[in-house]
């Protein structure tokens, strides 16, 4: 076997691997639990595979069955995978006390996410100490980057051929009245966030939820994305009388230095390259 080969080569991929995992990830798009048919019409796997597929993944702990209702759900083997990554996640780990931080002196929900094709997938959620309803996102969960602070950021350092390739056709899916809709007027966007070094989610992704987000990189380049988030007027307030955007890049900075940002950058291709963040001082209040 060579020692490096396309990961995405049929060549290389196990069938009745990839088809249990298909199955598992059938749940990620779906809140409660699933029955063998349902599992079956949305993987377009024949019932009787499902059914030694199931039956294979509850004996591991993959899944588990309610035998009130007869359907299955994601078993504890999962969750201590998703716990393992949260633990092993040097992003996370080297993040968390300048979120915690963040969320203390603003109040506000943070997040911590990273890219994963057309979604942001959420590392970390620290919820605000001011209750919200209506802010969808959770630990472990995914939503789309074209719409959102984070994504936007992480989509800005994105090489044009990666960023056409995760939208082939051009259109972008409309959450809002102000979500970003064509991939020119999109690209158009990025740059302006790669000018000043963050982006804003003036509610594109859910009405009444503003957001702000700074990139943080590695020494290989664009990491992850962090972000401060809330109602409207009181994002507005914290960026305007509460230095919310140098905060937020000053934490962003402080964790780009710990993960060795600027030793080393080599691959963002025909990307415009950010100036390595400063640590830049903040006026205290």
């Amino acid at each position: 076997m060579p020692t490096h080969f396309n990961h995405q080569t049929p060549k290389y991929q196990v069938r009745s691997v990839k088809r249990a995992l298909t199955l598992l990830r059938t749940f990620l798009a779906h809140d409660g639990e699933l029955s063998a048919a349902e599992l079956s019409k949305e993987t377009d796997l024949d019932p009787s595979t499902v059914f030694r597929l199931l039956l294979t993944l509850e004996a591991q702990g993959f899944v588990e069955v309610n035998h009130t209702t007869g359907k299955y759900r994601p078993g504890v083997t999962v969750l201590e995978l998703g716990s393992r990554f949260l633990r092993n996640n040097d992003i996370r780990t080297r993040s968390i006390a300048h979120l915690e931080r963040l969320r203390d002196e603003f109040g506000e929900t943070v997040h911590l996410t990273i890219l994963d094709g057309s979604e942001v997938v959420y590392l970390e959620k620290l919820a605000g100490l001011y209750p919200i309803g209506f802010m969808s996102s959770r630990v472990g969960d995914r939503n789309p980057a074209h719409c959102t602070g984070v994504g936007k950021v992480l989509l800005a350092y994105l090489p044009e051929e990666e960023l056409a390739a995760r939208y082939p056709d051009g259109q972008l899916t409309r959450y809002t009245d102000q979500t970003i809709t064509d991939l020119d007027q999109l690209r158009l966007e990025l740059a302006r966030v790669r000018k000043r070094g963050y982006a804003i989610d003036q509610e594109e992704h859910e009405p009444g939820v503003k957001c702000v987000a700074a990139p943080t990189f590695d020494h290989k380049g664009i990491a992850a994305a962090l972000s401060v988030s809330g109602p409207v007027k009181r994002v507005d307030h914290h960026i305007s009388n509460n230095d919310l955007i140098d905060k937020l890049q000053q934490a962003a900075a402080q964790i780009s230095e710990q993960m060795g940002w600027g030793r080393g950058v080599d691959q963002l291709g025909e990307v415009e390259k950010p100036a390595r963040p400063k640590m830049r001082a903040v006026r205290t209040r």
